[in-house]
């Protein structure tokens, strides 16, 4: 185990850590999409999109520990994965927009309202900090320096 620590990279963590955020943010949708009341539009298709992102996300995981961070097997899950979580991430904002102005102007003492958009704010916060992690891991290169010293 110590090995596997120690020779996963800091890309490897990196993508792991995005993995976890977007499946929390998946999490968190889902359970947005279910209060009633206010319930998402597209909803059920934000969710499926986020756990396709989700799964293609520890898809490029695996693939940056296998085959490298700049293999096109792991290039092509993660830009897929970064698409489908931006597109869940464009689904569930279009629907909170309307909910955050009802609630910033008359609508301030909805308790399910506030609910929701607060999980919904996790939500989003989360998934646009796994794209942003994920985007970062894409132009860093885990090809390991050789000591030029230790050569000789």
């Amino acid at each position: 185990m110590k090995d596997f620590i120690k020779n996963a990279g800091v890309i490897f963590w990196l993508n792991a850590a995005a993995c976890l955020l977007s499946f929390i943010g998946m999490i968190l949708l889902a359970v947005s999409n279910g209060i009633r009341g206010y319930a998402i539009t597209g909803g059920g298709t934000a969710v499926a999109l986020a756990v396709i992102g989700f799964i293609l996300a520890a898809v490029a995981t695996f693939g940056t520990f296998k085959f490298g961070s700049q293999h096109f097997t792991t290039a092509i899950a993660r830009v897929v994965s970064i698409v489908l979580i931006a597109v869940a991430f464009g689904i569930l904002l279009s629907d909170r927009v309307g909910l955050a102005s009802s609630l910033f102007t008359w609508d301030s003492h909805n308790e399910v309202g506030w609910n929701a958009f607060n999980l919904s704010i996790g939500s989003a916060v989360l998934m646009l900090i796994s794209i942003i992690v994920m985007i970062v891991c894409a132009f860093m290169n885990n090809k390991k320096k050789v000591n030029s010293a230790s050569m000789a």
